[in-house]
């Protein structure tokens, strides 16, 4: 059977999601505690996407083809039993066949928390920024890239992946006690995109770039600063939506 389950994780001591050798990663601890529980079924757990190092989520989407006979609560009880406590299961559900958690989502959101004032509770999870931002200026910034645009320049160069081109539907800053959030929806993103429009985005806000210069990113056009890539500790995978 098909199933289909939401994962939140802290990914500050992981090496992002995707399994690598000699590393600590999200997919590598869910694969472990899988095969722990049943040894002989050739698990193979689809992520809805990559979270990159240090990066974390609220509700990463994954599924799995488990045996009929599985009794699910009792199963994933166990897992969340074995897995370490910075990754938790908190939803399942049997789905159909053709359920895949990656080719299936149509959009991914995600969140990007900065912090204006110390707290130890927030260290890992938020980017502290204690220079004053123009929080109208980090809106002009995420109003402009509405819409669909080719982020090359606003991404890790891959010259394996040859479209850069992606839409995003939803791009806004709100403040939030002493946190500055940032949301951004899209059908798809490049590497590194979000940090780079995010740090970007707080270098205009504190005037050492033009709003021209993001214009410029944005178009391929030359611009007179560089991208600026964001920490990964303040990013969150928010939401990813199916049909």
């Amino acid at each position: 059977m098909n199933i289909k389950f939401i994962i939140e994780y802290k990914g500050t001591h992981y090496h992002g999601w995707q399994m690598q050798k000699n590393a600590d990663t999200i997919q590598g601890e869910l694969n472990k505690a899988f095969n722990i529980l049943l040894p002989k079924s050739n698990i193979n757990i689809i992520g809805s996407g990559r979270t990159d190092s240090g990066v974390h989520a609220h509700n990463q989407i994954a599924s799995v083809i488990l045996p009929q006979e599985i009794d699910l609560h009792k199963f994933f009880n166990s897992v969340n039993g074995i897995i370490n406590n910075d990754i938790f299961i908190k939803k399942y559900e049997k789905v159909d066949d053709n359920f895949h958690a990656r080719f299936s989502a149509k959009f991914r959101s995600y969140k990007y928390y900065i912090s204006t004032q110390y707290s130890p509770f927030k260290k890992n999870i938020s980017w502290l920024i204690n220079n004053k931002i123009n929080l109208n200026l980090l809106n002009k910034c995420s109003d402009a890239i509405i819409g669909e645009h080719n982020f090359a320049s606003l991404s890790k160069n891959n010259d394996e992946i040859k479209n850069k081109v992606c839409i995003i539907y939803e791009s806004f800053w709100e403040q939030s006690g002493n946190d500055l959030i940032y949301t951004i929806k899209a059908n798809r993103y490049l590497h590194h995109m979000v940090r780079f429009i995010v740090g970007t985005s707080v270098e205009i806000s504190k005037s050492n770039f033009l709003f021209e210069d993001l214009m410029n990113l944005i178009n391929n056009k030359p611009s007179s600063s560089h991208p600026i890539c964001a920490p990964a500790k303040g990013l969150f995978l928010f939401e990813v939506l199916y049909d």
